[in-house]
């Protein structure tokens, strides 16, 4: 048995797959003691003595629990973010991906988009901002942008839509003017911006998803970054699948670099575009083109799981510039790939030795390349 001021091997090892279950978060060895730490916070705090106690408690199947379960969240969850967070997806996001939906959509003038594991909110303010700037009628559009997490704490200070400097650090000082107005050192986030933003704690492992009764399904695209690298492999699986049947025909997911390496994608296409992979569900089999034919979207079979789509509109036609174009696009894809994993297909050469030939080719000097 544990002492109050420590945690047997035995129990410590059963609060970790506990965690992995209810909330998919892995609890890595480095951060084995921080856990230790936060399991007898919560302790002192409902004046339990031993850590068995505890844990029967976060095991039991009532509201007690539930309850429990919320504030240990708090703990176990990491919420660093800012707005405008990789320039590189939000560059894809804001000249290709939300152009396409909003034309895609100028019908109906309805756009649905999802930023799951939103933290404090930076990620789908930077959404709504994008799309005010992107759509000048914007106020004839039904536009729905749901912030989800499963840290009640983050999703109120979403909701105050209050930030300090360095949330903005990445921010263009031309929407910093625009979209926030400076009280008392904080930047408080356009009303007409905070508007557009709806929140919903949600457990991407434990919760069903979508959840129609409360509008989240039929989204238009899904931003999950910088989450899937908490959770264990099984836990991504049953997000994955989830995220599927809550996106639209046609949907976008889009993830952090790497963060699916060694999942099984085949409900999803794998689009290549220079800033990321972007995933998409599809509603009938791809049709594969050959390679030579620029005018039609480039497909190439990597796996039997998953197909990768080059986007045609990233390609010139000039077969020398269209040559270059397609290298840039590889090498952005190996770098996001384990670099010292060889890939059969490919005779069993490494990313890190496909990179180096790459870069060769295309006269890149990077000396910490990998």
């Amino acid at each position: 048995m544990s002492t109050p001021n420590e945690l047997s091997p035995k129990i410590k090892q059963a609060f970790i797959r506990l965690i992995a279950q209810r909330t998919g978060l892995v609890i890595r060895e480095r951060d084995q003691a921080n856990l230790t730490d936060k399991i007898f916070a919560r302790m002192k705090a409902i004046k339990l003595t031993f850590p068995e106690d505890y844990y029967l408690l976060l095991n039991c199947p009532t509201i007690e629990a539930d309850q429990e379960w919320k504030k240990l969240v708090i703990l176990l969850t990491n919420l660093e973010s800012y707005f405008f967070r990789d320039k590189e997806q939000c560059k894809l996001l804001k000249t290709k991906i939300l152009p396409e939906l909003i034309q895609r959509h100028q019908v109906d003038k309805t756009l649905r988009l999802c930023s799951a594991g939103c933290s404090t909110g930076e990620e789908p303010y930077s959404l709504a901002i994008m799309l005010n700037e992107l759509i000048p009628d914007i106020d004839s559009w039904n536009l729905v942008i749901f912030g989800i997490d499963i840290n009640q704490e983050a999703l109120e200070k979403a909701r105050q839509g209050i930030y300090r400097t360095w949330s903005l650090r990445s921010i263009d000082p031309q929407i910093k003017r625009h979209s926030f107005k400076l009280i008392d050192n904080h930047y408080h986030i356009n009303p007409k911006i905070k508007a557009l933003v709806k929140w919903q704690q949600i457990n991407l492992v434990k919760d069903p998803f979508p959840q129609p009764h409360l509008d989240l399904q039929e989204f238009d695209l899904i931003i999950c970054r910088n989450v899937f690298i908490y959770f264990e492999s099984a836990a991504i699986a049953q997000a994955l699948d989830k995220f599927y049947h809550a996106l639209q025909p046609l949907g976008y997911l889009i993830t952090g670099h790497s963060e699916l390496y060694g999942q099984v994608l085949k409900q999803f296409q794998t689009n290549v575009f220079p800033e990321s992979l972007v995933y998409q569900r599809q509603t009938e089999s791809l049709v594969y083109t050959p390679l030579g034919d620029v005018s039609s979207p480039l497909s190439l079979e990597t796996d039997d799981d998953y197909t990768l789509t080059f986007n045609p509109e990233s390609i010139e036609h000039d077969l020398e510039k269209n040559t270059i174009k397609m290298q840039h696009v590889a090498l952005n894809l190996l770098k996001q790939l384990p670099p010292n994993t060889p890939l059969p297909k490919l005779g069993d050469l490494t990313p890190s030795e496909l990179i180096k030939q790459l870069q060769s080719s295309l006269q890149i000097i990077e000396p910490d390349s990998p």
